[in-house]
């Protein structure tokens, strides 16, 4: 493979890392400031109302995010290594990638249902929250498809 293709890949690699390290300390920050009542533009969560839902999407939140940035470093760790050792698809990120789609779903249910923690909206589930793991879902399959044919040609003399 070309050096510059591979100088691109590792670019966006470490592009990855940054966005995962920002969007961490963006849930933290959201999470103190926000859901703690630190932040002096909101009001304060009112936890007597529907105490249980709040609670759920708060952990698909938190946890989805948690999970999103988790595996989003481990695959570029992995891609990383993969390109150390000539290998562009490293097989250990197929996994990873399926786990993804799931650990988004999570998140954006999380994410779109934030308004219940004040009582604005009780539960919805907009189509939204179905797209972007849908996609992930179908790129996890070509990752599939690429990483066992990048195997395939380097069993092959």
């Amino acid at each position: 493979m070309k050096d510059k293709t591979l100088e691109n890949i590792r670019l966006c690699c470490y592009l990855a890392m940054a966005f995962c390290v920002v969007w961490a300390g963006v849930t933290v920050r959201y999470l103190i400031a926000d859901v703690l009542g630190y932040n002096t533009w909101s009001y304060p969560i009112d936890w007597s109302e529907n105490t249980a839902l709040k609670v759920i999407m708060l952990a698909f939140y938190v946890l989805g995010a948690i999970a999103m940035i988790g595996l989003c470093v481990k695959a570029v760790l992995n891609t990383l290594k993969g390109l150390r050792e000539n290998t562009v698809f490293p097989k250990s990120n197929v996994k990873l990638m399926f786990w993804i789609a799931l650990a988004d779903f999570i998140y954006l249910l999380g994410f779109n249902n934030l308004s219940v923690l004040w009582n604005d909206i009780l539960f919805q589930l907009p189509h939204t929250v179905f797209v972007t793991p849908f996609f992930l879902l179908f790129f996890a399959f070509m990752y599939k498809v690429a990483a066992d044919a990048v195997e395939e040609n380097n069993l092959t003399i």
